[in-house]
C-alpha cells in the first residue's frame, strides 16, 4: 500500500492508496516433491538468436548453441536492460540514444516531440494532493480515458470519517473532484519515481452509512473529436 498525502476541505491527512480488490482472489498454487517445494528459476538457454549461418556450419557443428552459458542461472541483481539497434550489421548495445515523448493530436498526427522527464513521486510530498475543481461525474467519465484506478483507504478512525464524508458528498451531488499535486494543486500526479504523470479524479461510490469507497482515477489522455474536414479535404 502506498502512502497518500491528501487535502480535503482545508484538512490534510496521510492515508493509504492501493489497488482495487478482485472479485475472485487468485488462488496460490504451490508445487512440491518428496525433496521439498518446487520453485521457478530463470536460466540461460544457450540458444543464439538471429544467428546467420549456413548448412555446412550446421552439419559440422552447433553454431546456434552457446554451451559456455547454457544452464547459467540469471540473477536479477546482476542484470540491467540493454537496447540493440535492429539495423546494425553487428549486434551491440546502444548507449547514445534519447528517451523522448511523442505527442499526437486527436487525428493521430504527430504534433511535437519533447525529452522525457524523469519525475519523482509526489503523492506523499510536503504539499498534499489538493482538490482543484468539482465537475459533473459524467464529464470526468466521458472526457478522459481512465488508465489506472486505485482505492483511497483510511488508516485510523479519524481518517475513516475524513474520507467517508467526502465520498458521501460526491455521491450525493453526482460529482467528481479533480485533484493535482504541488503547492497550488496544478501539477500532474506521479505515483512512483520515473513513472508517467497523470490527471487525477476522486470518485465516490454509494455504500451503507458505516461504509464508503473513494476511488482515485488516473488518466493521461483527454478525449477530443478531430476537427471537421471540408468537402475538398474529404475527397482528396
Amino acid at each position: 500500500m502506498l502512502d497518500f498525502h491528501l487535502e480535503l476541505n482545508g484538512k490534510s491527512a496521510r492515508v493509504g492508496l492501493h489497488g482495487l480488490p478482485v472479485a475472485t482472489p487468485k488462488q496460490t498454487v504451490k508445487y512440491a516433491t518428496g525433496a521439498g517445494e518446487v520453485a521457478g528459476r530463470r536460466m540461460i538457454t544457450g540458444i543464439r538468436k538471429n544467428l546467420k549461418t549456413d548448412y555446412a556450419a550446421l552439419r559440422d557443428g552447433d553454431p546456434e548453441l552457446d554451451l559456455s552459458l547454457a544452464g547459467t542461472q540469471i540473477d536479477t541483481d546482476d542484470t540491467t536492460p540493454a537496447y540493440f539497434d535492429p539495423n546494425s550489421a553487428t549486434p551491440r548495445p546502444v548507449d547514445d540514444f534519447n528517451d523522448i515523448d511523442i505527442i499526437f493530436d486527436a487525428s493521430g498526427v504527430e504534433k511535437s516531440r519533447r525529452p522525457h522527464l524523469n519525475r519523482p513521486s509526489n503523492i506523499n510530498d510536503v504539499h498534499p494532493i489538493k482538490v482543484t475543481k468539482r465537475i459533473p461525474l459524467s464529464d470526468a467519465l466521458t472526457e478522459f480515458a481512465p488508465k489506472h484506478t486505485l482505492q483511497v483507504a483510511h488508516v485510523d478512525g479519524l481518517s475513516f470519517d475524513f474520507l467517508r464524508e467526502f465520498a458521501a458528498d460526491l455521491v450525493a451531488k453526482n460529482e467528481a473532484a479533480r485533484v493535482g499535486a504541488g503547492p497550488k494543486g496544478n501539477l500532474p500526479i506521479v505515483l512512483r519515481a520515473h513513472s508517467s504523470p497523470y490527471r487525477g479524479f476522486l470518485i465516490g461510490k454509494a455504500a451503507p452509512a458505516d461504509r464508503y469507497q473513494l476511488l482515485l482515477v488516473l488518466s493521461d489522455q483527454e478525449l477530443k473529436l478531430p476537427e471537421a474536414r471540408t468537402a475538398s479535404e474529404a475527397n482528396s
